[in-house]
């Protein structure tokens, strides 16, 4: 199966499900406001979000296309391993999955404290760029250099779990590990949508039960893309935060989210090299969803894309 559509099929599973949830959301807070006043006023962001959320969707899909598939990094696994595809122990498949969920967290962890908040962060800065941390907003909802960490991120789990297996004389749970990773790819995709979920923000159930299952919870990920903040690099899972000093718990103070600097979509995807004209950014009010130094906001606030 192609990297493209892998990708497809989590948005049509999983993505596409809290896109709705976080739309509704945005609906309900627009109704303090008037729905029909809020859609007009803010037509032109809207089409702007729309637009952006598209563009960066294909430049995602053709990136992933361009990269090895998850399927033939498997088979590679299996012919050096010398495993038999077939002889996946299904006693085994929890605690490989469990363990293959600890490992890719690891590394998740890893390469977006090291490499993403370092010298790839070009790579990463469309992600932050938005102030409202919602699954509709580009960066988000559609990340378009997410295929190359995540490579990274693929590779160096599988030779990890390799390494183990090998060590502890267990070869053939590769065959196990295979049968598991589409799970694991749902997991991942839920969990990744979920904590930017601007509809689960709002309960604290949903806070309890991720804690639950020790996974990052929506209000703890947000402190993330705090703009002054630096921490919780886990993207799945608050343990290796903790475990390495890097966990920031959720604050009771407001804070600002987004970039501390000028910058908007198309700046996020061409590093900078091109911007929006002055005109372009009015005209579609991006100052409402980004950080605009030279575009003041219009007066009032945009309650219905207001970060909770």
């Amino acid at each position: 199966m192609s990297n493209a559509r892998t990708f497809l099929l989590l948005f049509a599973y999983v993505q596409i499900g809290f896109v709705s949830l976080d739309l509704y959301e945005h609906w309900r807070l627009a109704r303090e406001g008037g729905v029909r006043h809020v859609i007009v006023r803010y037509r032109p962001l809207i089409l702007g979000v729309a637009a952006a959320c598209f563009i960066y969707f294909v430049i995602q899909v053709a990136l992933a296309s361009a990269l090895p598939t998850v399927t033939k990094l498997t088979d590679y696994i299996i012919r050096v391993s010398h495993a038999d595809a077939a002889s996946a122990e299904m006693k085994w498949a929890i605690p490989v999955f469990l363990g293959s969920f600890l490992v890719g967290t690891f590394f998740d962890y890893l390469v977006h404290r090291f490499l993403l908040h370092g010298f790839l962060w070009r790579l990463h800065e469309n992600h932050h760029l938005p102030s409202v941390v919602s699954n509709v907003m580009p960066g988000i909802a559609a990340r378009p250099f997410v295929v190359v960490p995540n490579f990274l991120i693929n590779i160096a789990s599988c030779a990890a779990i390799f390494g183990i297996v090998r060590l502890i004389g267990r070869v053939h749970l590769i065959a196990t590990l295979i049968y598991v990773v589409p799970a694991l790819l749902l997991a991942f995709a839920f969990v990744a949508s979920a904590s930017h979920s601007i509809f689960l923000r709002r309960y604290d159930w949903a806070e309890s039960l991720f804690r639950t299952f020790l996974l990052i919870t929506p209000r703890e990920h947000l402190l993330h893309h705090a703009a002054s903040l630096h921490g919780n690099y886990g993207n799945f899972t608050a343990l290796w935060d903790r475990a390495f000093g890097t966990y920031i718990p959720p604050l009771a103070s407001p804070f600002s989210t987004g970039l501390e600097y000028d910058q908007d979509f198309l700046g996020a995807i061409t590093a900078g090299r091109f911007k929006l004209s002055p005109a372009a950014r009015s005209r579609y009010q991006i100052g409402q969803v980004c950080h605009i130094e030279e575009t003041a906001k219009p007066s009032g606030s945009l309650t219905f894309m207001a970060p909770k």
